[in-house]
């Protein structure tokens, strides 16, 4: 629990105070259906609705409306939904998979919204970390990159793979990547940089959260295991080796992510890591070198 309550409370404080202000709009919902269950879509609808922090079912005194139409044509169903006066979005119903129908067309049009709420939220910064973490939506996504090293001034790249996942609420992402680098080719009587492996955590802010298209930029903190191969002269005249070593990195990452209102986004990024350590071979003399990497790529996320 108390892990939970420092992490709640770190959320609550780097999400600005306008993003919290936004939290919790009363939005009325109506429901059209020639379903035998009206109420229980309804609930299903509302249920769904409030797991967006950016809105909350109500009565009466509502800022929002929100409008849910199920139509059957033939053995097909579809959902479309509407807020005020924005443009609808229509979801088909996969199978017998209503609830996850509803719950794609709720995402975007309720991303779209553009009613916010005036004055503070009356929450405090615990309660409001944890109810952000809870609403928030899960990402996962694959990406592929090119890593460039900077071994003793000379570049040296190789492509990878990465698998990603993140925790969006509101404008920030809280999120986790774990990446694998290997160079097909090489000259081994040259160093380079042979494979690289990365566990990182991620913090990124994306100020235009709200839009279908947003740039962010944000921190990169975790572990990195780099390989490398070239002449030892340790080991005496044209001898080649291997050496590998660990260590904590810290960078920075920035991008550009599009098609956010939809349920599959692309991410095209660059980040830079700066390791905490030095790569030195002391029993063969492979490398002597500080390596910060650069790595530019392409994702998708869903």
């Amino acid at each position: 629990m108390n892990t939970v309550r420092v992490i709640a409370t770190l959320l609550a404080l780097a999400v600005p105070a306008a993003a919290w202000g936004q939290s919790n709009a009363r939005t009325c919902v109506e429901v059209i259906t020639r379903r035998t269950d009206p109420e229980e879509l309804r609930r299903l609808v509302i249920d769904e609705l409030e797991r967006h922090p950016t809105h909350r079912a109500a009565d009466d005194d509502c800022e929002s409306y929100l409008r849910v139409e199920v139509l059957a044509l033939a053995d097909q169903q579809f959902v479309t939904a509407r807020v005020n006066t924005e443009v609808p979005h229509r979801e088909k119903v996969a199978g017998d998979d209503l609830a996850g129908a509803i719950g794609r067309v709720l995402r975007v049009v309720l991303h779209n919204d553009p009613v916010t709420l005036r004055g503070p939220h009356k929450e405090d910064v615990f309660r409001a970390g944890v109810r952000a973490l809870k609403a928030g939506r899960f990402l996962f996504g694959a990406e592929a990159f090119q890593i460039v090293g900077l071994v003793e001034g000379e570049a040296s790249s190789a492509p990878g793979l990465a698998f990603v996942a993140r925790r969006e609420v509101l404008a920030w992402h809280l999120g986790a990547r774990l990446s694998f680098a290997h160079r097909l080719d090489g000259d081994p009587s040259e160093l380079a940089l042979t494979g690289h492996a990365g566990l990182q955590l991620h913090l990124a802010w994306f100020p235009w959260y709200e839009a279908d298209t947003s740039g962010y930029l944000g921190l990169v903190l975790g572990m990195d295991h780099e390989r490398f191969e070239g002449p030892a002269p340790l080991l005496g005249p044209g001898e080649t080796h291997t050496f590998a070593t660990t260590g904590f990195g810290v960078g920075v990452r920035t991008g550009l992510e599009l098609f956010r209102t939809t349920t599959s986004r692309l991410d095209l990024f660059a980040q830079a890591v700066l390791p905490a350590y030095s790569a030195t071979d002391d029993e063969a003399g492979v490398v002597d070198s500080w390596v910060p990497t650069v790595s530019i790529g392409a994702g998708m996320l869903f």
